[in-house]
């Protein structure tokens, strides 16, 4: 854990030095501060999901746990319940890292609730795409028995592509398509504007039914995708799972 943290102190030192420096001169750092802490839970949000919900199928996969659930006909529910709770336990403690750390390198992260409503519906869509993503990329490993370049192309591209590092109107018009056309966006919009106070880039009174409505959808789609290849391994068997 301790590792874990000091990991997580040197990333944030090499994000935030280069932003602290070529920031606009009228422009607060806290304010900057603020949006890097959003990032940064985005970022560790999709790295939870990939990183201990995805990946603890490998792990049951590669120790026989798997098969054995399969065998005896459990459901893989029965994981997530004792999972969830540590692994949102150990992003609260790196989230008070991260703000620990941005108050020490720039200034304390200005973050209030400006919308209770947009905070509780970007909540709980977050929570939606980030069970769908963490269940699809479970569903992937193990009927592929490829992770790391899943995990790793997957864990750096959708922060990127879907506004997880920017707010999606600064983000160029074609980059902006991309983004809306997934249901990444429109939880970390929401997100954005309520603790942070950050327009989104499509009225709320469209924000926020669309995601909610697309993250039930993904999550949907994604049991469907899992119950599918849950039935292919039946037929096939679990491939061998690597890191690499």
């Amino acid at each position: 854990m301790i590792v874990g943290l000091l990991g997580i102190s040197v990333w944030i030192l090499l994000f935030t030095a280069p932003i602290n420096l070529f920031k606009p001169p009228d422009t607060p750092i806290e304010y900057v501060s603020a949006n890097i802490f959003v990032s940064i839970l985005v970022f560790l949000s999709y790295s939870m999901a990939a990183w201990d919900w995805a990946s603890e199928l490998r792990s049951i996969a590669v120790t026989g746990v798997f098969e054995y659930m399969l065998a005896s006909g459990r459901s893989i529910l029965i994981l997530y319940i004792g999972l969830a709770p540590i692994s949102i336990l150990w992003l609260s403690v790196s989230l008070v890292a991260v703000y620990f750390m941005l108050s020490l390198l720039s200034s304390p992260p200005i973050l209030a609730i400006y919308s209770p409503i947009a905070l509780t519906i970007g909540v709980l869509s977050l929570l939606q795409v980030l069970l769908a993503h963490a269940i699809i990329l479970g569903g992937t490993i193990l009927s592929t028995g490829i992770s790391g370049p899943i995990m790793e192309t997957l864990g750096w591209l959708i922060p990127i592509a879907t506004g997880g590092f920017t707010p999606i109107s600064r983000m160029p018009p074609l980059l902006q398509i991309v983004a809306l056309s997934t249901p990444y966006s429109y939880p970390v919009e929401l997100l954005r504007y309520s603790i942070v106070n950050v327009e989104t880039v499509l009225p709320l009174s469209f924000m926020i039914p669309i995601s909610l409505a697309y993250s039930s959808l993904y999550l949907l789609a994604g049991t469907a995708y899992f119950r599918r290849q849950i039935r292919r391994i039946m037929v096939e068997g679990v491939k061998s799972i690597s890191m690499h």
